[in-house]
């Protein structure tokens, strides 16, 4: 595969990032010729997005039928007044262009369903789930994990954030933590519990930051785990979880368990599960 030589615009843009011993011009051509999808366009998408963009991920996929509202913009900074209305991929596109141009954005208007994952997700480098219900998470973890792509998933609430990467085949899933789709509280939903606006920025910017480390081959992330942080107590946790032998989504990732589950969307479900002592 062609490498070509950086321009003189893109060295003078990425300088920080290429003078880093363990990222360099190699780690900046790795990151140019990476796809990464974006479940969700929110509180969590929009800084995950804006950090991917300015480190220069060449193709950014973003995936999220909903619209923007005035309830959003407090935590949701790539949304502006004037967005209130507009589909949020398409504000999110408009602002992206503006951060750096050079990034291909692919905004899909949809919902992520069975029917339609796996042609979104297939040939993605690294899939973020910046999604605010426990399906569409289940459904992202199921179809990577089927795939192969590596990818991480957050959930957020009040202060209170929870984060897990997957590197399929080799680390705890999702599903190996969390079993199955249940019935959500709706009293710990974002909707009803509220979340402060700087709790899905912490989250999101380190969502991009699994994906920036994986992209460039840097082997630490938060597998084989849960990340838990409570940004009211100034508490970080990180809680290691063994791999489910019997999991049904990764103990045969050949085999497409995604097929055979029911995946129900409920809109705004963002709880976080309690981590055990």
């Amino acid at each position: 595969m062609e490498n070509p030589s950086l321009k003189a615009d893109q060295i003078q843009r990425y300088s920080r990032h290429i003078i880093l011993q363990d990222v360099g011009t190699t780690g900046v051509k790795k990151l140019l010729q990476a796809t990464v999808c974006v479940v969700g366009a929110g509180g969590l998408g929009c800084p995950v997005i804006q950090m991917l963009a300015t480190a220069g991920v060449g193709h950014i996929k973003v995936i999220d039928g909903d619209r923007v509202e005035l309830s959003n913009l407090p935590r949701q900074p790539l949304h502006y007044t004037s967005d209130v209305g507009q589909f949020k991929v398409e504000s999110i596109i408009q602002k992206v262009k503006a951060l750096n141009p050079e990034v291909q954005m692919e905004g899909i208007r949809e919902y992520l369903t069975k029917d339609n994952a796996l042609e979104i997700l297939r040939g993605c480098d690294y899939v973020i789930d910046a999604s605010d219900n426990i399906a569409t998470k289940f459904l992202i973890n199921d179809v990577c994990v089927h795939l192969r792509i590596p990818f991480t998933i957050a959930g957020v609430v009040q202060w209170m954030g929870q984060l897990i990467s997957v590197n399929p085949g080799d680390s705890t899933c999702y599903r190996c933590v969390f079993h199955t789709i249940s019935q959500d509280n709706d009293s710990m939903s974002c909707s009803a519990a509220g979340v402060i606006n700087t709790v899905p920025s912490f989250a999101g910017i380190l969502q991009a930051n699994e994906a920036i480390k994986s992209i460039i081959g840097k082997k630490k992330k938060f597998t084989n785990g849960v990340f838990f942080f409570d940004l009211a107590e100034n508490s970080f946790d990180f809680v290691p979880i063994k791999r489910n032998p019997e999991c049904r989504a990764c103990a045969d990732p050949k085999k497409p368990f995604y097929l055979s589950e029911n995946y129900e969307r409920d809109a705004d479900r963002c709880e976080i599960i309690p981590k055990s002592e």
